[in-house]
This record gives structure tokens, C-alpha cells and sequence, in this order.
């Protein structure tokens, strides 16, 4: 795991601009990841941020990843204090999306919408690496609707995923958690 202390910005985040400039930072050390490595965004330091910011750092690197942009990574947010984690709770409920947050004790939750995604992760972290099927039958859901919830997974940052070719042909994905301390 690669950790990214965003502290080296400010202590207080502000304004679209210093988001932009984060978020692209960002990126560029998620193209340095190899496929099933996860980055660690630390605000460690870090006082407070900015509706503004947290949209544009935050919220628009986790919507690029429902994009299909470094879907084969991880990516997951610690060390918030209660100011932090409240605006980014806020900007990522608005734009109806989550991200994957480790909490104090190292135990990882979803932070955004929508709200079934923390039973999915339990789920998810449970199997470690499975199929939509697997996710399907643990959760008691369609396989359809355990596809739907596999999206917002990889799009968050908990899981990463690799198109596999089964038997009969077609198209099927594998799932491998890669949350740290539990890859």
C-alpha cells in the first residue's frame, strides 16, 4: 500500500483549484500502482477542507472510477478528524457515491451513498476474492442486482476487479478485495 499524506498541501484545503491540482497528483500516483495495489489518502494534520474541495479532489476522482479509470486498484481514506469526515460524507451523499474509509481502528466502512454498500463490503470482505455469483448467493440478491452493487464496490475503491473468459465464452469479471490489511 502506498500512502499519500495530503497534509503536505495545507492544513485547511480550499477552493476547486488546489482540488483540481490534488486530485491530478492523485492520479498520478494511482498510475504508479500496479493492478491490485491500493493508494491510502492520509489527512493526517489536515484541520478542515472545503465543500469545494472535497468535491473536486475527492468526489471527482471517485466518479472518474465509475469511469473505469484505475478500476484495478485500491483506494481507501484514513486519518479524518469528525470536520473532515463530516464535508466529505456531505459531498460524496450529493453526487450519490462512496468512498471506502478506514476508520480508527483500522476496520474499513463506507463513507456516501448509498446506504446497502457497507453490508456489500462486509460481504465482500468475508469472501476476498469471488465472483458476482458468490457475492449474489452470500448476500441472498439476484446475480444482476450483486453486478449492480460489484460497480459502486470497484467504483469506491474496495475491491478491484479482472475480466476473466469462463468455459462457455462471454463476459465475467473476477473481484478481489484490496482494502490494506485485508488483500
Amino acid at each position: 500500500m502506498t500512502r499519500y499524506e495530503i497534509v503536505k498541501w495545507n492544513v485547511f484545503l480550499a477552493t476547486r483549484e488546489r482540488g483540481r491540482r490534488v486530485r491530478e497528483e492523485l492520479e498520478q500516483e494511482l498510475t504508479k500502482l500496479s493492478p491490485g495495489e491500493s493508494l491510502a489518502i492520509s489527512f493526517r494534520g489536515v484541520e478542515g477542507i472545503t465543500v469545494s474541495f472535497g468535491d473536486e479532489c475527492v468526489a471527482k476522482l471517485i466518479v472518474a472510477r465509475s469511469g473505469g479509470d484505475f478500476d484495478d486498484r485500491g483506494l481507501v481514506i484514513e486519518e479524518m478528524n469528525p470536520d473532515v469526515r463530516e464535508t466529505l460524507e456531505a459531498v460524496l451523499a450529493r453526487r450519490k457515491t462512496a468512498a471506502v474509509v478506514l476508520n480508527e481502528g483500522g476496520e474499513p466502512a463506507i463513507l456516501g451513498e448509498p446506504s446497502w454498500m457497507n453490508e456489500t463490503l462486509a460481504a465482500a470482505l468475508e469472501l476476498r476474492s469471488f465472483r458476482a455469483s458468490d457475492l449474489a448467493a452470500r448476500l441472498g440478491i439476484s446475480p444482476q442486482a450483486a453486478n449492480n452493487r460489484l460497480k459502486n464496490l470497484v467504483t469506491s475503491g474496495a475491491v478491484a476487479r479482472e475480466r476473466i473468459v469462463p468455459e462457455g465464452g462471454g463476459k465475467e469479471f473476477s473481484y478481489e478485495i484490496v482494502v490494506p490489511a485485508y488483500a
